[in-house]
């Protein structure tokens, strides 16, 4: 069966503008699906830029704007909504994901735009709500406001629907308009939600522009980098390097690449009460999007001195691999991906330190050393489970990765998780959480150790002088 539908979103002005289409197809078992996207020229990517400029997201109070994105949330919360519908449909075979994963982590990763949990993400990067409406009273005596880039081009990476959320909407909640280039691996979840947001504020319709284009496009690119304030990029470090050569002052970049994320096992959780339940949610941690997010654990680091030994611990990992397995079946793999796995696989086979524990279908693999080293796995369900003697011997390859690592799943005492934390974040992590809830991520949440929101905003300062100056001038002043 085959399916056409159209991606995207352009705002009503463009509507004129006769943008070809660039159609991007999917095939899952039978079924296939062909996304018609926006394919803008060059020239038309200035004119979306101007039309943009002058949308009336900047004239609306932040309250307004929370409202209107927790609006259509709760319409794409909801399963019976027509726009749940198609996604639930359309995104296991764009993706090629498990539809029962798609749905579950859909709606856990909308519940994080729900409005009070924007309401917390403003707090955590504003003393004050109303900093980005007006003038507000600051500590130093004077006053200061927020101004959001009039425009921000985003440029986002991989398969994992919804993602792409967390930058628009702190785009729209700083009053910023957004054009954003779409991952031609999942190009269909972000223009749907703004379709939804469009009809529920229109306001709104003319603050976003969502578009496609093979990436690294030196005719497009370059005109929309020149066209933004300021440009978010997403990917490799390899696509960071090649988008960062393209942004000239006076656009800013603000960049996310390839990271690193491991769980950590404390000896004093390890028995039979608990080391299975354990295993089940680090289970979950890597079926979830097969480990495509950057906060998806690559290895599970377990002490010894427990009453389950991390060979046993790697072993119950690996059944509830199983029982996911049918539950959850794998994402068919690319050729290239298939190859990485293989490769991986046999070379690990030739080292007489791993022992591996797999699927008779080859849908995950779980590889138990002893030898303390943190590297990517190949994705895809493939992780590693090593032994340790304490999470001290973490410390040197921890230290030696502090560039990449991110999130660091923990199964401990609340005395050695501050201890632990406290060291981990030293050596450059800057994201711990509780085994099963790595990809679970929360409003306020400092990706990669830093604020997205905070980085967009421009801070304007009134002096305590200008006031008192100003006072001199009033018509009731003597």
């Amino acid at each position: 069966m085959s399916t056409v539908e159209y991606g995207g979103y352009l705002p009503p002005e463009a509507k004129k503008m006769k943008i070809e289409e660039r159609v991007l197809s999917f095939k899952k078992g039978e079924e296939k699906v062909h996304i018609h996207m926006p394919y803008p020229a060059p020239e038309q990517i200035q004119q979306l830029g101007s039309i943009m400029k002058t949308s009336a997201v900047q004239t609306m109070d932040t309250t307004e704007i929370i409202q209107a994105v927790s609006k259509a949330i709760h319409l794409l919360l909801d399963r019976n909504h027509p726009a749940r519908i198609k996604a639930e449909k359309l995104l296991p075979i764009i993706t090629g994901y498990d539809a029962e994963i798609i749905r579950l982590s859909l709606t856990q990763s909308l519940q994080t735009f729900r409005e009070h949990e924007l309401h917390r993400w403003l707090a955590v990067n504003f003393h004050s709500l109303s900093i980005l409406d007006r003038f507000e009273p600051f500590q130093h005596g004077g006053y200061t406001k927020a101004i959001g880039p009039q425009l921000t081009a985003h440029v986002w990476a991989g398969n994992v629907p919804g993602l792409p959320l967390w930058s628009l909407i702190a785009s729209l909640l700083v009053k910023g308009n957004v054009i954003g280039k779409v991952s031609s691996t999942e190009p269909f979840f972000i223009g749907l939600f703004c379709e939804i947001l469009a009809e529920v504020e229109p306001r709104l319709a003319n603050a976003m522009a969502i578009v496609s284009w093979q990436g690294g496009d030196r005719e497009r690119e370059p005109v929309l980098f020149t066209k933004a304030d300021v440009v978010v990029g997403y990917g490799t470090n390899k696509t960071i390097t090649m988008l960062q050569q393209q942004v000239t002052p006076p656009s800013r970049f603000i960049s996310f690449g390839n990271k690193l994320s491991f769980g950590l096992l404390h000896h004093q959780v390890l028995d039979r009460q608990k080391d299975e339940a354990l295993a089940k949610q680090a289970a979950l941690d890597v079926i979830r999007y097969d480990q495509q997010g950057c906060f998806s654990p690559h290895t599970f680091f377990v002490e010894k001195g427990g009453k389950t030994s991390p060979k046993q611990w790697a072993a119950l990992l690996a059944r509830k691999l199983q029982v996911y397995e049918e539950r959850h079946p794998l994402r068919k793999l690319s050729i290239e991906e298939a190859g990485e796995r293989a490769e991986w696989r046999n070379k690990k086979e030739w080292q007489e330190s791993w022992q591996l524990f797999s699927s008779s279908k080859g849908s995950w693999i779980v590889a138990y050393g002893k030898e303390a080293f943190l590297e990517p796995s190949p994705l895809s369900r493939v992780v590693h489970v090593i032994a340790i003697d304490s999470w001290k011997d973490m410390e040197r390859f921890v230290q030696d990765k502090r560039t990449v690592v991110q999130t660091m799943g923990i199964a401990a005492p609340v005395e050695e998780l501050f201890k632990i934390s406290t060291r981990m974040g030293a050596l450059g992590i800057t994201r711990i959480t509780s085994i099963g809830k790595m990809t679970k991520l929360h409003a306020g949440w400092h990706q990669d150790g830093r604020s997205l929101m905070r980085e967009l905003v421009q801070l304007v300062d009134i002096d305590p002088s200008a006031v008192s100056g100003a006072d001199a001038f009033n018509s009731y002043t003597d």
